[in-house]
């Protein structure tokens, strides 16, 4: 959210080798808003985890700011669902951003099942742990 993430667009500006396309989709230049909000990977990735949740939101908007998206999300949901929402949101982000690393330093090829699955079984770990919003939203928590 403060544009302090290495993706292409930060690499290009500070002068850094980089490839200008997405490395989860290759269709777009990868700027972090593309990566969390507009890459059709993603957007699959966060189609499958707010379905799984039941979360009766839209996906996030490709030319939204992702906060802003994620601040109005909030506000169309129960009290009781919010708290859940925001760790969903902040981990289902946060796993996007480690497969994009995984492909980009260790070689590995996209995988939303993959990236999808990490997010269900890491929002599980987090409901056992105490995250009592999790325990709200998620199936089997």
């Amino acid at each position: 959210m403060q544009d302090r993430s290495w993706t292409a667009e930060r690499l290009a500006r500070c002068g850094l080798p980089h490839d200008d396309a997405c490395a989860l989709c290759d269709q777009e230049e990868e700027t972090m808003q593309h990566l969390l909000a507009g890459c059709s990977f993603s957007r699959q990735v966060w189609h499958e985890i707010l379905g799984w949740a039941r979360a009766p939101i839209g996906l996030p908007v490709p030319d939204t700011p992702l906060q802003l998206w994620w601040s109005s999300s909030l506000d169309l949901v129960p009290a009781s669902m919010r708290n859940g929402l925001s760790s969903l949101i902040i981990l289902s982000a946060w796993w996007i951003w480690k497969h994009h690393n995984t492909c980009i330093f260790e070689g590995a090829r996209p995988s939303i099942t993959f990236t999808s699955n990490t997010i269900k079984d890491e929002a599980h770990l987090w409901a056992k742990a105490g995250a009592t919003g999790l325990q709200n939203i998620i199936p089997g928590a």
